[in-house]
């Protein structure tokens, strides 16, 4: 497991943060209350720890998020976090969360708006792991590839399935993309994920028709095990080898986003017939 340890804008000591807990990057934590363009929790960036690692995500619709590696010693500057940034979750929008950045072992420096602070992340296989709450407990695809580790029936992938796959995605990338798209839950660690429902998917990223996310996964079936029937193994295997991720995730949003602001969705909804079903009277 990993074990997260945080420090705030002028204090000089760390702390231990709880793993079943969200800690909020709010305006009480980074300024004392102050600075008035910080966001209160819920809408602002967070941390949270997902299966045995912690992530930091954002819902903060006014600042970027920026994360840098620290070296002991550095001022806490935001210019030189934003210089050296690995990762910048960008602005929440009403729709959408930026992809959360999964955070490696190692002090990070988290710079949102004029306020800096540090993360520590250390990990830990002597320390027992205190259960999960409900909402963090591990996701199915892991569960199925514990169960299933040969695929259905025993059939085991091909010896180069992740070559395979990674050489159709090359090729294609609306199928990358709608796979990422169609298993987000699943790439967010979401407890209990299910896929987004392929009229959904087809339509925000405008493809040929709601058969397209199936003949994609009937041709990912053929490249990892050369037979149908493993609809419950394909998740896990297309996670466990990298072969979608976060990033994935993130420019599939980014073109769905874009067609929805360019009115691409509404067409593509129109020509497939589809829609969105109106929630029913509270």
């Amino acid at each position: 497991m990993t074990e997260l340890f945080i420090r705030s804008p002028g204090d000089n000591d760390w702390e231990s943060c709880s793993p079943t807990e969200i800690v909020w990057l709010d305006r009480r934590l980074l300024s004392g209350g102050r600075d008035r363009t910080l966001h209160r929790a819920p809408r602002c960036p967070g941390l949270r720890r997902v299966s045995r690692d912690w992530e930091l995500f954002s819902r903060d619709t006014t600042h970027q998020v920026y994360v840098a590696p620290y070296a002991q010693g550095q001022p806490p500057r935001y210019q030189a976090v934003r210089t050296a940034a690995q990762h910048v979750l960008p602005v929440a929008s009403a729709r959408f969360e930026p992809v959360p950045v999964p955070l490696a072992s190692g002090t990070w420096a988290v710079s949102i708006g004029a306020w800096v602070l540090l993360l520590r992340v250390e990990s830990s296989s002597d320390v027992s792991v205190p259960p999960l709450p409900d909402d963090q407990l591990e996701t199915d695809y892991n569960r199925i590839v514990a169960d299933h580790p040969a695929g259905q029936a025993g059939t085991a992938p091909l010896p180069d399935a992740p070559a395979r796959v990674r050489a159709f995605f090359a090729h294609n990338e609306s199928a990358r993309m709608a796979m990422a798209y169609y298993y987000q839950e699943f790439i967010l660690g979401t407890a209990a994920p299910q896929e987004v429902p392929m009229p959904i998917v087809a339509a925000a990223l405008n493809l040929t028709g709601q058969g397209a996310v199936s003949d994609y996964k009937r041709k990912l079936q053929d490249c990892i095990w050369n037979e149908q029937g493993h609809q419950r193994e394909l998740a896990g295997f297309l996670l466990t080898n990298s072969l979608i991720n976060l990033a994935d995730l993130e420019e599939a949003r980014r073109a769905a986003l874009a067609n929805e602001l360019n009115g691409q969705v509404d067409e593509a909804r129109r020509r497939l017939r589809y829609r969105p079903r109106k929630p029913g009277p509270v």
